[in-house]
């Protein structure tokens, strides 16, 4: 049997004030910090074997915060990045909604398939990560955690849930929660911990 983690960086200064990050950095919050480091506790009870974890700076942060109470490898991998968010990286929600209103309207109207100006979308997501998570499927580790983002990480589980277009973009994951996905055989399951609480049944919607 295999369980894979998936922990979402803490809370990042641009998360509080609501603005675009994507592919760019800002540094976690002391909230973010706090968060990182209750998951990094609740996670020393999980048997963690390794980290595999995206380069970006909030992720690497909520890391080195989790493995103080693991002390595993870590590997960093480009493919687990966050949505790349092209020309609306660093602005505000808000200004973003204005200044590309038609845009906006186009990606609300298609959130899955829609690409902005110089962004990603789902299927570019599904794409890069779809063989980091075969090569997780034939990692010898039993218990793997694995530090992204919101989008990317609700991507990652939704394929090996095999979700439709609905499906994965009828739940969310907050900056506290982690999602345990259990693979044994051809049976494969999901629940979650929010602060290091759980586990709870299923997805967070």
């Amino acid at each position: 049997m295999k369980n894979l983690y998936f922990i979402r960086h803490g809370q990042t200064e641009w998360n509080a004030i609501m603005r675009m990050q994507g592919q760019w950095n800002s540094d976690l919050s002391d909230l973010g910090r706090k968060q990182a480091d209750v998951n990094g506790q609740f996670l020393k009870s999980q048997r963690i074997e390794k980290l595999f974890v995206s380069p970006l700076d909030r992720t690497r942060q909520t890391a080195e915060i989790v493995n103080q109470h693991l002390n595993v490898p870590m590997t960093f991998d480009d493919r687990i990045m966050e949505w790349d968010t092209g020309d609306w990286s660093g602005h505000l929600y808000a200004d973003v909604k204005v200044k590309w209103k038609k845009e906006w309207e186009a990606l609300e109207a298609d959130r899955f398939n829609y690409r902005g100006p110089n962004c990603e979308n789902y299927p570019d997501m599904i794409a890069r990560s779809t063989p980091f998570l075969e090569e997780l499927h034939n990692d010898q580790a039993d218990n793997i955690g694995i530090v992204s983002h919101g989008l990317i990480g609700r991507v990652m589980v939704s394929t090996l849930l095999g979700f439709n277009e609905h499906e994965t973009l009828a739940f969310h994951q907050g900056n506290d929660v982690i999602y345990r996905v259990t693979i044994s055989g051809e049976s494969i399951g999901v629940d979650h911990f929010i602060g290091g609480v759980g586990p709870l049944p299923g997805l967070v919607t």
